[in-house]
Order: structure tokens, then sequence, then C-alpha cells
């Protein structure tokens, strides 16, 4: 094959490659559009576990900004949670927790079914909460 033939080839090569690749990349995308609608079907519950100030109303800003549902902002039982939890609130194999861990990018999930919240999660902040909510001081 002359040199005229290889550069064909790799022009070819290359071609395909990069379609293939788009193609990938159109099928894995996420639409904005259907996040935010799954989103606003998950009510949220956010409470300070830390003791930080207003930070739970600030997270709720946060968490709308991004179209979830947040039906309820307060203080945790006690503010000495070192990790950030969600925790599972109506269903038994966690669909809500993980769907919601998994956007805000959170490792603890938990389950404590209460059918009377009517809330499908509760995200309770720890001293963590900086990996998940970075920009969270911006809020105010």
């Amino acid at each position: 094959m002359n040199s005229a033939g290889k550069v064909l080839l790799y022009i070819l090569l290359f071609t395909l490659a990069a379609f293939l690749v788009s193609i990938v990349f159109m099928y894995t995308r996420e639409d904005p559009e259907a996040v935010r609608k799954k989103n606003s079907n998950i009510r949220v519950e956010v409470l300070n576990g830390c003791g930080e100030n207003r930070l739970a109303m600030k997270v709720a800003n946060v968490l709308r900004k991004q179209g979830f549902n947040v039906v309820k902002i307060g203080n945790a039982g006690q503010s000495d949670f070192e990790n950030t939890v969600v925790i599972e609130r109506s269903t038994e194999d966690y669909t809500n927790a993980k769907y919601f861990a998994k956007r805000i990018g959170c490792k603890y999930i938990g389950r404590d079914i209460d059918p009377a919240l009517h809330l499908e999660v509760t995200l309770i902040l720890g001293r963590d909460y900086l990996k998940y909510f970075a920009d969270v001081e911006q809020e105010f």
C-alpha cells in the first residue's frame, strides 16, 4: 500500500471513530428537561445536621435550582453529623434515595420508611457538606 492509500485509510478510520464517539455520546447524554421533570417528582426534606448557620435553607435553594421539590427544611435532632446522609422515606428498594444520592454525589444512604411524612427523601447535611454543595456559600 502506498503512502497516499495509508493516509486515506487513516482519515477514514479517524472519521469512523469520531462518528462512533458521537453516537455513544448522543445516547448516553441526559436530557436536561427529563432530569428536571424527574427531580421535581421527588419531595425532599433538608435537615442541618452540622450546626452551620442557615445551611439547610442555602442547600434547599441549590436543590430547588436543580428542580427538586424541597418541601421542608430544618435542623436535625443532633448537630454532630460527620457525613451527609440521604434517607429513603417511601420505597423499600431505595429507588428515590439512590437517584437523589447519585445526583448530588453522596455515597451514604439509609432507609427509614414513614408514609406520614409525605416525602421521598430526607437529606441530613453533615460536616462534609462542601463535598456535595461546594458553591453553597454563594447562596444569600
